[in-house]
């Protein structure tokens, strides 16, 4: 069969245009795929640095909060001056302990919404406590310019009616608690060479550095190291 050249020529053309237009098909989807690819990067990109904003702690407003006081659980007392409370009306979180050492009990009041109903003598048997926080008041009035921002956590804050507000989001700056630490039976430091310490009132944040700190049984409890406290 003998196939005229124009035919020839026309199906070359044919051929040549269906091949450029699966070319430039193929150009254009995986162009809209790459700029999809972007607009989902970017997306992702957007929503991390959402997700990381919402992570990140914002600073207190100056805004001073209308209080009438807080309560801040803290350890009070101690064996040469006891404190007056009961087990009812310690707060939850902190232990009590008689003027010998001896555990007690751990209070039972929520300081958000003290027990009314405990009674007001005291339990001569309770000498001191022992709270998660630091030495400090633990009734705080006036708050000054605190707001439930500027608060420390752990205390509790109260508004003029006396209802609870809100616990305070700021950490404590540490300091060292003055308390003697009734564990402590003698100290020796580099300063006096192996002289034993005794009667001394001092705890492993107080202790000069250097300074080793003894049990009644003599097992060593700390060095003293007022930097790591």
């Amino acid at each position: 069969m003998v196939v005229h050249k124009d035919v020839t020529f026309f199906a070359c053309l044919l051929v040549l245009g269906l091949m450029f237009l699966l070319v430039s098909a193929t150009i254009d989807h995986d162009h809209d795929h790459d700029h999809d690819h972007d607009h989902d990067h970017d997306h992702d990109h957007d929503h991390d640095h959402d997700h990381h904003d919402d992570h990140d702690p914002k600073p207190c407003s100056r805004e001073c909060g209308d209080f009438s006081y807080g309560i801040c659980p803290r350890s009070e007392g101690s064996p040469r001056n006891p404190i007056c409370t009961t087990c009812c009306a310690g707060y939850k979180g902190c232990h009590y302990y008689s003027a010998d050492g001896k555990f007690i009990c751990e209070g039972e009041s929520d300081p958000r919404k003290p027990n009314e109903h405990c009674p007001r003598e005291c339990d001569h048997k309770i000498a001191y406590s022992k709270c998660p926080r630091s030495e400090g008041p633990t009734i705080i009035k006036p708050t000054g310019c605190t707001s439930c921002c500027t608060g420390y956590k752990g205390c509790y804050y109260y508004s003029k009616k006396g209802k609870f507000v809100c616990e305070g989001k700021s950490d404590e700056p540490k300091s060292c608690s003055q308390k003697c630490d009734p564990k402590v039976s003698y100290m020796t430091c580099p300063h006096t060479g192996s002289t034993y310490h005794t009667g001394v009132c001092v705890n492993c944040c107080t202790a000069k550095a250097g300074c080793n700190l003894y049990s009644h049984d003599g097992s060593l409890i700390c060095i003293g190291d007022p930097k790591n406290h």
